[in-house]
C-alpha cells in the first residue's frame, strides 16, 4: 500500500512544480503581449487613414489598423489594397515601412503587392 501513496505524492510534486514554471513563463508572455498592444495602440493615430505607396509612387491603399503579429513579436500594418492590385485588407510589418517627404512608403514591386495573402478579420 506505501508504493501507490509514494507514486501519488511524486506525481502531485511534479504537477505542482510544472504549474510553477508554467505561471513564470506565462506572465512574462502576457507583460511582452501587453507591451506589443500598447506599441500596436500608440500607432493607430499616426498611420491609420493614411495612404501607402510602393515603389514609383505606387498607391498600394490606406492604413486601417495597426495589430500585433500571431507570433506576437512584430507589429503589422493592417491595408485596405486597392481593388486592381487585388483587394481586401493585407498585412504589411510596420518595420517595413518608412518615411520619404510626407509619404509613407514601402519598398515592393506591384507584384509583390499583389502576392501578399489577403488577412482575415
Amino acid at each position: 500500500m506505501r508504493h501507490p501513496v509514494r507514486i501519488l505524492a511524486c506525481t502531485l510534486a511534479v504537477l505542482a512544480t510544472a504549474a510553477r514554471a508554467q505561471e513564470t513563463r506565462s506572465l512574462v508572455a502576457v507583460e511582452t503581449d501587453s507591451r506589443m498592444q500598447m506599441a500596436a495602440a500608440s500607432l493607430i493615430p499616426t498611420l491609420r487613414g493614411r495612404w501607402l505607396h510602393a515603389d514609383h509612387k505606387l498607391a498600394v491603399g490606406r492604413v486601417q489598423d495597426v495589430r500585433v503579429s500571431p507570433d506576437g513579436h512584430t507589429l503589422i500594418a493592417v491595408v485596405a489594397r486597392r481593388r486592381w492590385l487585388g483587394g481586401g485588407e493585407i498585412g504589411i510589418p510596420v518595420p517595413r515601412l518608412h518615411q520619404r517627404d510626407n509619404d509613407l512608403t514601402v519598398s515592393a514591386t506591384r507584384d509583390d503587392i499583389r502576392q501578399l495573402p489577403v488577412i482575415r478579420p
